[in-house]
């Protein structure tokens, strides 16, 4: 009996001293396999403390998660609100396969002061970082708007991670972890996103712009200052974007100037609803009350030197939000009640800014999760609010001029309206032609030939031509959905799209695949097609990607028959799923090809089908130059048109490999 119980106790006995110790006390460790390296959320192995005072030693946390009580998230991103405690979180991360893992620890929400990270390791080797808004952006291990720290994995080892967290805004910590391939996916996809919202907002600022040129309103003016303000310097501080893109070296800066623009942001709402909804004559009682409440962002402004920043923050929190809800009782008023149809578009576009905001602020306060809906509101509510008060604007001229024709000749009115239309009009075109190239690439041993014949003032097509490397080309032709100014605004987020596309695509289906992704969702359920390609003149290779557009042809001097390439893909903005298969095709010396728009094929419709008469009139002139067969689409053109205008746009881009 006594020799059993002394092999009872001395296996006990050896438990204890061969258990390992938990530093991250009751949590499952996260296998590197879970999610496939793909971004994920940690907060399902999350455990967490607040502390009161600041802990900046390694042995002070591992002493804090031994003796303090702790949180765990339970698969909710930890969400605090504005507070003053510093935060701590531990998760436990295992290489469970037999090679290498750079993993990316990173946080999406960019407006944290201090971020603490340390990776302790089986060996007992601790890795660490510090950085945050408050310190120089070299400090990140990535160059991503959030907070990043790369560790290297080793086969089958188990790695302790430690971050904590401090800021004078509100504490949300959506922590992630990647393999550093598919992180570098996300992150270029999160800068495309970033890329289109300020691309839109740019566009429409420049377009406002030039109309408040043309027509001397002053809400014009207002309104682009709004834009600048809200839509593209805040946002730009809001989402982390400041360090990235101007003062890399100069945290302080990017640190203090977010309430300033917060609070000109407030400030830059008062002339533009004013103006907006004619308030001095459709309210006058409520002119005075936003009159007088325009003070308050100036009293902050004032003292932003001499006031702490997280008051200030909280401040503008509040004002915001009772703003909000103001701005939209004053728009139900001005529009339902007293018939001012203007400013029925400020209404629906404040309504949604105050679903977005609120939304934000209350992420911000700690009383709502923090998710993809709750991240990205306010930026998409803003991105609705600014196409909503365009069209708010020019319904507002419309008004105007409706009140002037009391006083003025019918004739007359009708006559200014339809300048006033036609320099829009105008305006539009350059918008749109801007977004065409200017400049042909010139390459030894290529010739290029385009050609681009809108229905109206306005097309719905768009091409591009773009040198990628040394030795290749990348073209993309797509066609639009509509006419006139939409289609101008739907091609420059195409525009943008593609441009932030090619730094990171090097292939026609990447190209296409990217586009999708950025494009669906964004086009009120209209959609385009597209085809894309890559000309390899080193390695005399095409390669070809195709969304439902109009095949490539392909043909020389000796072609017999035109080869007509076109891939499977569906139309962009069909889907985010959309993949985009390519073709690969070998070229040589004296080959022609010919990308188009469908409008080409009316040139050619006579009773039957265009593309067959197309193909046919091809072949017939396949030892012509592209120059001669340029020459040849101009003059079908030119006899269309003497029948009367064009049903479609048509674009054309001809190569021939010399």
């Amino acid at each position: 009996m006594k020799q059993t119980l002394s092999i009872i106790l001395l296996c006990l006995f050896h438990t204890i001293l061969g258990a390992e110790e938990k530093h991250c006390p009751n949590v499952k460790t996260i296998p590197i396999s879970t999610n496939q390296g793909k971004p994920f959320d940690v907060s399902k192995g999350l455990a967490f403390l607040a502390s009161d005072e600041l802990i900046n030693t390694f042995p002070e946390i591992l002493n804090q998660f031994k003796t303090n009580r702790v949180s765990f998230a339970n698969g909710v991103i930890p969400n605090f609100g504005n507070t003053a405690k510093q935060y701590w979180f531990c998760f436990v991360l295992h290489n469970d396969v037999n090679h290498n893992k750079r993993m990316i620890t990173f946080i999406k929400y960019p407006l944290l002061d201090e971020v603490r990270f340390y990776a302790l390791r089986e060996s007992g080797e601790i890795n660490q970082n510090i950085q945050g808004r408050k310190f120089p952006f070299r400090n990140r291990d990535k160059d991503y708007r959030g907070f990043s720290f790369a560790t290297e994995l080793l086969p089958s080892e188990t790695v302790t991670y430690f971050v904590g967290v401090k800021t004078d805004s509100s504490v949300s910590v959506p922590l992630m972890i990647a393999e550093e391939k598919h992180f570098d996916s996300y992150e270029s996809i999160d800068t495309l996103l970033q890329g289109m919202f300020f691309g839109i907002v740019c566009v429409m600022s420049l377009y406002n712009l030039f109309v408040y040129f043309m027509v001397k309103d002053i809400a014009y003016l207002f309104y682009v200052n709004y834009l600048i303000l809200a839509a593209i310097l805040f946002q730009l501080s809001l989402q982390g974007l400041l360090p990235v893109l101007f003062f890399p070296n100069s945290p302080e800066l990017v640190y203090n100037v977010h309430n300033f623009l917060y609070f000109l942001f407030l400030l830059s709402c008062f002339p533009m609803s004013i103006t907006f909804m004619n308030l001095k004559e459709n309210a006058p009682l409520l002119y005075k009350g936003f009159m007088g409440l325009s003070i308050i962002p100036m009293v902050c402004l004032a003292l932003l030197p001499f006031l702490p920043y997280r008051p200030l923050n909280q401040f503008g929190d509040s004002l915001s939000s009772f703003l909000a809800f103001y701005a939209l009782f004053v728009s139900y008023y001005v529009s339902f009640i007293k018939k001012f149809p203007p400013a029925r578009y400020y209404f629906f576009g404040y309504f949604m800014l105050i679903v977005g905001g609120l939304t934000t602020v209350l992420k911000y306060m700690g009383f709502f999760p923090v998710n993809v809906f709750t991240e990205n509101a306010f930026q998409a509510a803003m991105a609705l609010e600014v196409l909503l008060m365009a069209f708010g604007l020019g319904d507002r001229i419309s008004v105007v001029q409706k009140e002037k024709e009391r006083i003025q000749i019918k004739a007359e009115i009708n006559k200014q309206k339809l300048i006033a239309y036609g320099k829009e009009l105008k305006l539009a075109q350059k918008l749109q032609e801007s977004t065409l190239p200017q400049i042909l690439p010139k390459f030894p041993g290529l010739s290029i030939k385009t050609g681009y014949f809108p229905a109206s003032l306005v097309g719905g097509d768009f091409y591009d031509l773009t040198v990628y490397g040394k030795q290749q080309i990348c073209g993309l032709i797509a066609d639009v959905t509509g006419h006139g100014v939409p289609a101008a605004i739907e091609a420059a987020m195409l525009k943008i799209a593609y441009m932030q596309t090619l730094a990171f695509a090097n292939k026609p289906g990447k190209v296409l695949e990217s586009i999708n992704q950025a494009l669906a969702g964004n086009y009120k359920n209209q959609f385009l097609t597209a085809s894309a390609i890559f000309i390899d003149l080193e390695q005399k290779v095409l390669r070809i990607a195709n969304a439902g557009h109009p095949a490539l042809y392909m043909f020389n001097e000796e072609s017999k028959f035109i080869d007509v390439i076109r891939p499977k893909g569906k139309l962009i903005g069909y889907s985010k799923e959309g993949l985009y298969p390519e073709e690969v095709h070998s070229i040589k010396k004296g080959d022609k090809l010919l990308l188009f728009t469908d409008g080409i094929w009316d040139l050619w419709e006579n009773g039957d089908s265009g593309e067959e008469a197309l193909l046919d009139w091809l072949l017939h002139r396949k030892g012509e130059s592209v120059e001669s067969l340029y020459g040849g689409i101009d003059e079908h053109i030119r006899l269309r048109n003497k029948e009367g205008p064009a049903d479609d746009d048509i674009t054309f881009i001809l190569f021939e490999i010399t």
